[in-house]
């Protein structure tokens, strides 16, 4: 059946063809912005804004606008006809009819003694979905993953050699106010088109965020509910997302001389970088700002020109001194001797040992060892 004739069956039904010929005012007025360079354009409809490629069909039924492809057309236009010929069968006002369950006898069942499921609404606003210029896109560092690492470009590499449309899912993207547009999920995707260079654009989902913070909570909601993330991929998205746990280590790290780790590879770390962001959220928990910050700033000075191989160790070691100092605890001869244990030898101390609390264990032992030694030796000089 032609186009023509399933219009002919249904009651104010019109339609047109993106097909070069002049666009109708019906479809122009719910035009959002102007045609692009490849003839499409974007317009309003009941479910959202919908692209208009070359070849799609626009429909108007009762005043609303849906764009279908050729293929699509007959099970749209099929479907408008089924819900014209939905009987209303109202039987008064405040009474039961076939869109409503206004009478008490019943209330909350459909027919057949079935109890209807009720849902809270929607959260958001609906995303429009687009076509859009690999050049258009962006990330936004501040929570996005690093794809800086061995892992990533694998993937990406991978990707673009067995590119594949039916697994390129849309990107999840953000259409900021001033025109950007932000990729929240998918840059793996949006780098290996880019690698490739014939692949000018991708599929996308185009949502309105309130803030880049909301975006960042929904990069956080998106990952967790699919993969974990890694200890400070997931904590440089809390940062961003305005998370007050991750505001206060990022404060207490920042005001002791360091930097948080944005690789997890003891190999990539640089002198200064703390990676250990689980043990410093859980001695923030136990034992508050005070001590955490101490532990921070004396590893600050003791090792302030050498990578934190063993920061974890360290760190936990310096908070267990701290929260429960020796007898005749001197803090100033803490940073002097915690420079007579370079990464080589806390290396050595941990050697053969598993878990972070046997090795916090054994470098807190051999701190405690070395002040108790430097202690007796400072007694025993005359006077």
């Amino acid at each position: 059946m032609t186009l023509q004739q399933l219009s002919c069956q249904i009651i104010g039904l019109r339609n047109w063809t993106n097909d070069g010929t002049s666009i109708p005012d019906w479809v122009r007025t719910q035009m959002h912005g102007d045609i692009a360079s490849n003839g499409t354009f974007l317009i309003g409809t009941p479910v959202g804004t919908a692209r208009v490629h070359p070849g799609y069909i626009v429909i108007e039924h009762q005043g609303q606008l849906w764009s279908r492809s050729s293929d699509e057309i007959s099970q749209l236009v099929d479907g408008f006809g089924a819900e014209a010929a939905l009987p209303i069968t109202a039987i008064g006002p405040g009474k039961d009819s076939q869109f409503g369950t206004k009478s008490t006898a019943g209330k909350g069942r459909r027919r057949g003694g079935e109890r209807k499921t009720s849902f809270r609404p929607p959260i958001g606003k609906m995303p429009s979905i687009e076509w859009v210029h690999t050049t258009e896109l962006t990330v936004d560092q501040s929570y996005q993953r690093s794809i800086d690492n061995e892992g990533s470009r694998r993937l990406i590499a991978s990707i673009a050699a067995n590119f594949d449309w039916r697994l390129c899912a849309p990107l999840v993207v953000s259409r900021r106010p001033e025109g950007s547009k932000v990729i929240i999920d998918g840059q793996h995707r949006w780098a290996a088109a880019v690698r490739r260079g014939d692949l000018p654009h991708l599929p996308c989902c185009l949502f309105t965020y309130d803030s880049p913070e909301d975006e960042a909570r929904m990069f956080i909601v998106a990952n967790r509910a699919r993969k974990p993330m890694n200890r400070l991929d997931d904590f440089h998205a809390a940062l961003a997302a305005a998370d007050e746990d991750a505001v206060e280590i990022q404060r207490l790290v920042t005001e002791a001389g360091l930097r948080m780790a944005r690789n997890t590879s003891s190999t990539a770390w640089k002198a200064g970088e703390v990676a250990f962001t689980s043990s410093i959220a859980v001695a923030l928990r136990r034992h508050g700002p005070p001590i955490v910050s101490a532990a921070l700033t004396s590893i600050a000075e003791a090792y302030e020109a050498r990578p934190l191989t063993y920061g974890a160790s360290i760190f936990g070691a310096l908070i267990k001194l701290f929260a429960n100092p020796p007898e005749g605890f001197d803090p100033d001869d803490l940073v002097p001797t915690l420079r007579r244990f370079d990464m080589a030898s806390l290396g050595e101390i941990v050697r053969g040992l598993s878990g972070g609390d046997t090795r916090t264990a054994a470098v807190h032992a051999a701190i405690l060892e070395s002040l108790s030694r430097e202690k007796r030796a400072d007694s025993e000089v005359p006077a």
